[in-house]
């Protein structure tokens, strides 16, 4: 029978190409295109091939092989294919469309077994109309008009070969040349006789001054696109090329790379929960939650809980959990559980409602959910391939037996029937669910009257057709093969999740995004759980660009195949799409400039002794009690008529200033001792200047009860008096009658000349720094209102009990 070609109807007795079934939209479309025509010719000439697959008998279509390059569509333009004795309409040049997808240069003739010239092999091409047609981009010369890229492999002699002559003179005057290896980057110095100066060149720029551009980068890219870092010294082993060490790669990588990925990552999250709350409904989020661990087994470490919003199929939250955690207590399995309750406490902490969560079929978890007071509101789903899964395997486990021959034949078919109902009956669940048992009848080749049957309400026979009479593979009713099959068929767990189980709602997105984290943190590597950490963000943001691209429709198919699945009437189609462009990456590379930046400043603050971000909180709470405790006394007790603000007459009292002796000058030279008489008036005068107050320690209702509260301090010095400044070298007593204060030395104290040096006070205040500051955190008197105490004199700071200021 002679077929005729759909698109140019000639008859071509060659084998031709059918065209695709209903089953392959996406195929069928890239025919379509392959034709170049109008987007409404397209159209129509696709209805009008779809509807002939639809009847019945089938009418099908058929291309010659004119169309074809291979095993692809032939992109060509109808209008300028010429046919030699053929009665084909061709649409004229000006239907086609203006604009062709593809180019080609030359198609092939298409020659019969027997070489003869026939009316459907021979074609030829008008050259000059087709020349037109060609694109310039193959005939580019690359090494001349296109730019170089940003970093070459330059090989050490050729580069060399370039210092023959000093590169600033121009002359062979070269008396030394030596290199420096960073990286990979090389430094050459050298020496010229003519040049004044030492000359020297790199091979890479610095940015901001301090790290190579090349190193800084290839430790970004390694990191951002999941590449581990001893595949990577391997690859430069075998090649000969030189890459930063081990140790400096992990220091790039903590100072500049992560803190770059946290800030492009917590926009990402930001600009994800802004997508998420426009798409939501007023009735809630409907999510999917999984956890995934970083090892199979019972020896996982990390655990990895992701929610996932499934009208969208954006990761809203990610939570990660180490088995070392408070509540956790190394136990593998519980880490899931917790992941799931912090998740969905985050999610609530967002002021977004919840309505349902999906997750797979785990008792701890629906435990939690059915008992937590916070949860009550949240419908709990189970996805159905978890349900199945069991039941699959305890069909194998019994096929194994010999009495149960015949089970290994049903299971696949009651495998196919599972997901055939799960899908048909996505509303109807409990008719589903009675379907489901009606497969124990059905293996006994009762197909009718089961209505009488006590479990199957509602079912009166199989929906199936007449099947032949056929006892091969049938289980009697009696045997033990059947009370087998029966105790899987009837499981309880698999019932009770069978109601809760919904076709659209499932956990397939986070097994996607568990496969993603494979490609950045394989379960075959243990790691830390910084570094875990920080492969999981990446995996966040690579699954999140995915998705938001599909939601545009951003993302170009390149193939698709047919794939049977179980339970479906038709074929599922299998895509494969074209590579996304992930600009987080690139985000990732312009953010480092700005951590540079911020390090700089950090350095700076730090040399300069600036106060950091603690400190500074802990001095506006200080400043905040002292305010609240003075507004309670009376007023006027300075001489401006004020309240007489003792952290100022102590030097301090300003944000962000400390007020210790051991840090402020000023607080050296103010002790209640005998030595101020002997200080001059000269240096008085200096000191009452730099305190900038109106009041002394000697007048004044408030220096009064300042002093009766400084017995609660502590001494600063050698000694570290408590209650009555007692230390271990000696004891220092403070007693104030009528605003006068003495102190008297204990016994075994050295005089005050021979107190240690700078270096034994420095390591002492080291020792004590965080000690201190944890005390005068949790304290309630703070040191703005605490005078200072005379400098114990022991030989080293202790604790002491003593008089409180007797």
């Amino acid at each position: 029978m002679v077929k005729r070609c759909g698109v140019c109807p000639r008859p071509v007795s060659l084998p031709m190409r059918s065209f695709p079934v209903n089953s392959l939209p996406e195929k069928q479309s890239m025919w379509i295109r392959r034709l170049n025509l109008l987007p409404e010719e397209g159209d129509a000439l696709l209805q009008q091939f779809r509807e002939g697959l639809a009847k019945q008998p089938p009418v099908r279509t058929y291309w010659c092989p004119a169309h074809f390059d291979g095993d692809q569509p032939n992109p060509i333009d109808l209008s300028e294919v010429a046919v030699r004795d053929c009665n084909v309409s061709v649409a004229p040049p000006s239907r086609m469309h203006s604009l062709t997808l593809f180019s080609q240069s030359s198609i092939p003739p298409i020659e019969s077994e027997n070489d003869q010239s026939n009316d459907y092999n021979s074609q030829e091409f008008d050259a000059g109309d087709y020349s037109s047609q060609e694109t310039t981009t193959d005939s580019v010369d690359e090494s001349t008009s296109l730019e170089l890229p940003e970093f070459l492999l330059i090989e050490s002699s050729q580069l060399l070969s370039l210092f023959d002559r000093c590169p600033s003179c121009g002359l062979k005057a070269i008396v030394s040349r030596s290199f420096t290896l960073n990286g990979s980057a090389v430094r050459i110095a050298w020496d010229c006789e003519h040049c004044v100066t030492p000359q020297s060149w790199r091979s890479q720029s610095l940015l901001k001054g301090r790290y190579y551009h090349g190193n800084v980068k290839l430790v970004t890219a390694a990191h951002t696109t999941g590449l581990p870092f001893p595949r990577l010294h391997d690859f430069a082993s075998v090649m000969g090329l030189s890459l930063p060490k081990e140790r400096t790669i992990h220091d790039l990588l903590v100072r500049l790379v992560f803190p770059a990925t946290d800030f492009i990552y917590v926009n990402h999250m930001k600009e994800v929960g802004s997508i998420v709350r426009n798409a939501m409904n007023r009735r809630g989020l409907d999510l999917s939650m999984d956890g995934r661990y970083d090892s199979p087994g019972f020896s996982a470490s990390n655990c990895t809980v992701s929610a996932i919003y499934l009208k969208t199929n954006l990761i809203l939250e990610i939570v990660n959990k180490h088995k070392k955690e408070i509540g956790i207590n190394n136990v593998s399995g519980r880490m899931e559980k917790a992941g799931v309750r912090e998740g969905l406490r985050r999610i609530q902490a967002m002021q977004l409602r919840i309505r349902s969560v999906c997750t797979d079929n785990d008792a701890k978890l629906g435990k939690m959910l059915r008992e937590d007071v916070l949860f009550k509101d949240i419908q709990h789903l189970l996805d159905f391939w978890h349900l199945i899964k069991s039941i699959n395997h305890d069909l194998r486990e019994i096929a194994k037996k010999r009495s149960c021959g015949n089970i290994q034949y049903w299971r696949r078919k009651i495998i196919n029937h599972a997901y055939f109902l799960h899908f048909k009956y996505a509303k109807s669940r409990q008719l589903g669910l009675n379907y489901w048992k009606a497969v124990l009848p059905h293996v006994t080749g009762r197909h009718t009257n089961l209505g009488k049957i006590p479990f199957l309400d509602g079912i009166r026979r199989c929906k199936h057709k007449r099947l032949q009479p056929s006892t091969l593979h049938q289980i009697k009713r009696d045997s033990d093969e059947y009370q087998e099959l029966k105790a899987v068929i009837m499981k309880p767990t698999f019932l009770a999740g069978f109601l809760r189980a919904i076709p659209k709602k499932n956990t397939s997105p986070n097994e996607c995004f568990n496969s993603i984290i494979n490609l950045y943190a394989p379960k075959s590597r243990a790691c830390s759980p910084r570094w875990y950490s920080e492969r999981v963000k990446l995996a966040t943001l690579h699954s999140n660009t995915l998705a938001i691209l599909n939601l545009l429709n951003l993302r170009e198919e390149k193939g698709n195949c047919s794939v049977n699945v179980l339970g479906r009437e038709s074929n599922a189609v299998k895509r494969k799409m074209a590579k996304a462009d992930h600009a987080w990456r690139r985000e990732i590379w312009e953010a480092i400039p700005a951590v540079i930046e911020g390090r700089l400043m950090e350095q700076f603050l730090k040399r300069i002794n600036a106060p950091n971000d603690r400190e500074y909180m802990l001095a506006m709470q200080q400043e905040e009690e002292e305010n609240m405790d003075e507004g309670d006394e009376e007023e006027g007790e300075g001489e401006d008529g004020g309240e007489s603000d003792v952290s100022e007459e102590l030097g301090g009292g300003v944000y962000g200033e400390e007020v210790d002796s051991d840090h402020e000058p000023a607080m050296n030279t103010i002790e209640l001792s005998d030595a101020e008489d002997e200080e001059s008036e000269e240096e008085l005068v200096e000191r009452e200047g730099e305190e900038g107050s109106g009041s002394d320690w000697d007048e004044g209702e408030a220096a009064l009860r300042a002093l009766e509260r400084g017995g609660r301090g502590r001494g600063r010095g050698r000694g570290r008096g408590g209650r009555g400044g007692r230390g271990r070298g000696g004891s220092v007593a403070v007693s104030v009658a009528a605003g006068k204060s003495t102190t008297v030395q204990g016994e075994g104290q050295p005089p005050e000349e021979e107190k240690g040096d700078r270096r034994e006070k420095k390591e002492r205040r080291s020792k004590t720094a965080r000690k201190d500051m944890e005390e005068e955190r949790e304290s309630t008197d703070s040191d703005y209102d605490q005078p200072p105490v005379k400098k114990g004199r022991g030989a080293g700071r202790g604790k002491g009990k003593g008089n409180r200021g007797e």
